[in-house]
């Protein structure tokens, strides 16, 4: 999959580069370029792309948003070319190498700055509840343990009733030993009735590199009180959680209906509010007529670099940040509270989610 992402990005941007710099020859240098010149500057644009195949690392990063940059700049230079002062730093590169460098320091800010996102919620099946959500943490990837310490106190004054983790907690990244610290913090949050983990579609052990399996995480997550939720349902007094097992999206990864799930709530508790939490935003529709009230989900993380969200969000119906209500029903999409991979988060914010469901 990657790398049908990275020919996406790296053949048009051969193709453009060339152009690019063949004009910087002719408009700056003022060196008119033939046949050969033109060939020589397609190889050495394909060697210098080819790298950027490699969509998992910086370079490919860094050659993505270059790319993307330009390539908007490029459509300011049609109205804006007549202005000698903006050909000119654009045609010379100058434009695009500070506007990535800039854009790419604000993607390191974005992802290492973490804030409180709050929603307001009203339902005629509960009187208040507080529920924190934590998403897509991929620790140690941005957040070290004494950052995630202090995120963890700075939640624990918000009071809430539950705190909710919601896949991906950890990955193929993550110490043995930062997985055991990181699961100890957690369940130092402050809560009433309280924390729920539902797996990810990293932190199941899937992906090549694991320090460790899904069976220590659940080991570890339970050793300090979090309960681990595999396509399981808890009942409370006046609050039903369904934890659903991952949809990975590789390869067969059986789980149970949403239905079946929520067949498993006893017909006495089915007026109780009722949470869902799904890593990945999927089956909102059914969700709703279900009668699931709300819905909690990661993964996305919000498009993490730009433009992926726009993108995503317009060739589908994917939640791939916010809020979305249909009736009753409300699900949100955390952008996660770190990121995947490499330290940059240009397409969204980092974020932890605060919901307060008020009486109607």
């Amino acid at each position: 999959m990657y790398l049908y992402m990275g020919l996406i990005a790296v053949i048009p941007g051969v193709i453009y580069f060339t152009f690019f710099i063949t004009r910087f020859l002719r408009n700056i240098l003022g060196i008119h370029t033939n046949l050969l010149y033109e060939i020589i500057i397609g190889i050495i644009t394909v060697i210098i792309s080819f790298p950027a195949m490699n969509t998992l690392e910086l370079y490919g990063v860094i050659y993505y948003h270059f790319l993307v940059i330009t390539v908007l700049l490029e459509l300011l230079n049609i109205g804006l070319k007549r202005f000698s002062w903006y050909k000119f730093i654009f045609t010379s590169g100058i434009l695009s190498i500070v506007i990535t460098i800039l854009f790419l320091g604000y993607g390191y800010y974005n992802i290492n700055h973490v804030v409180a996102t709050n929603y307001q919620i009203s339902s005629n099946k509960i009187d208040h509840l507080k529920i924190i959500e934590i998403a897509d943490l991929h620790m140690s990837t941005s957040i070290n343990i004494n950052e995630l310490r202090k995120y963890c106190d700075e939640m624990s004054r918000l009071n809430a009733d539950i705190v909710v983790l919601a896949g991906d907690i950890f990955d193929e990244n993550t110490p043995l030993e930062d997985m055991c610290k990181a699961s100890k913090i957690l369940s130092t949050i402050d809560n009433n009735l309280g924390i729920y983990y539902v797996y990810g579609n990293h932190d199941n052990g899937r992906y090549e590199g694991m320090a460790f399996g899904p069976g220590e995480i659940k080991e570890n997550l339970e050793n300090n009180g979090i309960i681990v939720l595999d396509d399981e349902v808890v009942c409370l007094d006046d609050v039903n959680i369904i934890g659903r097992k991952d949809a990975s999206f590789w390869g067969n990864n059986p789980r149970l209906s949403s239905e079946a799930l929520y067949q498993k709530i006893p017909e006495d508790k089915k007026n109780c509010y009722t949470i869902l939490l799904d890593h990945q935003p999927l089956d909102l529709k059914e969700n709703a007529n279900l009668g699931v009230d709300l819905q909690l989900s990661g993964h996305t993380h919000g498009g993490q670099l730009f433009p992926m969200g726009v993108i995503q969000s317009f060739v589908s119906d994917t939640l791939v940040s916010g809020s979305r209500e249909i009736k009753d029903f409300t699900a949100i999409t955390s952008s996660g509270i770190s990121g995947w991979r490499y330290p940059i988060k240009t397409g969204s914010r980092s974020e932890y989610v605060v919901i307060n469901v008020k009486a109607k």
